[in-house]
Parts: C-alpha cells; structure tokens; sequence
C-alpha cells in the first residue's frame, strides 16, 4: 500500500464531516468549508505549474504499465475487489478504483458490484 508524504488529504465526506463537527452558525461552517476549499484548489493549481509535459508524459507511461498489470491480475484471477487488486499493485484502494474507473471507462474490463464484505467485483470481459 503506498503511504502518501506530506499532509493526508481527505476526502470530501471527511472533510464535511470534520466542519460540521466544529459547530457555529450554518454560515460560519459554510464560509470555513469555502476557505478550505479554496485552499485546497490553490494548493492543487501551485502543484500543476510545477508538472511539466514531460513530468505529465511520465506519469501516464507510469499509469499505462500499472493499468496493465490490472489487466493483467484480472485476467488471471478472472475478478477481484479493488482492495484485492490494491494490495497487488501495492498502491491504495483509493488509487485501485481510480485506476479500475478508467480501465472500464475504456472498456477493457467490466465492474459489477455485489452485497457483502467485498462490496465490488471487478473483471476482464
């Protein structure tokens, strides 16, 4: 699983979840939600000035070979849940379904969901 550097991001349900937590009036959580927002794209606009096309270009090479080797496991495996196939491109089910959305996205496999404690199926197909 990869641990991320820096400070952990968090997701939007977390995040609301944490202002909502803090209390004061709707307006007050609404403008601190809109400050940590707004924070939070300048943040992610200062780091896109920084990729440069090649930076870009290396990454999607890097993106093509791991969804290959998605492809690849489910091929093998015929499906798996998004933390199975985490844990076997060592990356996190977050980055898992990322990568299984634009792997079925471009029709290279399906993705089904199914009741119980792995709440996805996914495959080649």
């Amino acid at each position: 699983m990869c641990e991320k550097k820096g400070s952990p991001q968090m997701n939007p349900m977390e995040m609301m979840k944490k202002m909502m937590g803090e209390g004061g009036s709707p307006m007050e959580m609404c403008m601190n939600m809109c400050k940590q927002m707004t924070q939070t794209v300048a943040k992610a606009s200062e780091m896109a000035a920084y990729a440069t096309p090649e930076l870009r270009g290396l990454f999607e090479a890097w993106l093509e070979e791991v969804e290959q080797e998605a492809v690849n496991f489910l091929s093998e495996r015929g499906a798996a849940s998004a933390e199975e196939l985490a844990e076997r491109l060592g990356i996190s089910p977050e980055s898992a379904i990322f990568i299984l959305a634009r792997l079925a996205k471009s029709g290279k496999i399906r993705v089904s969901a199914q009741k119980g404690p792995e709440s996805s199926g996914c495959g080649c197909g």
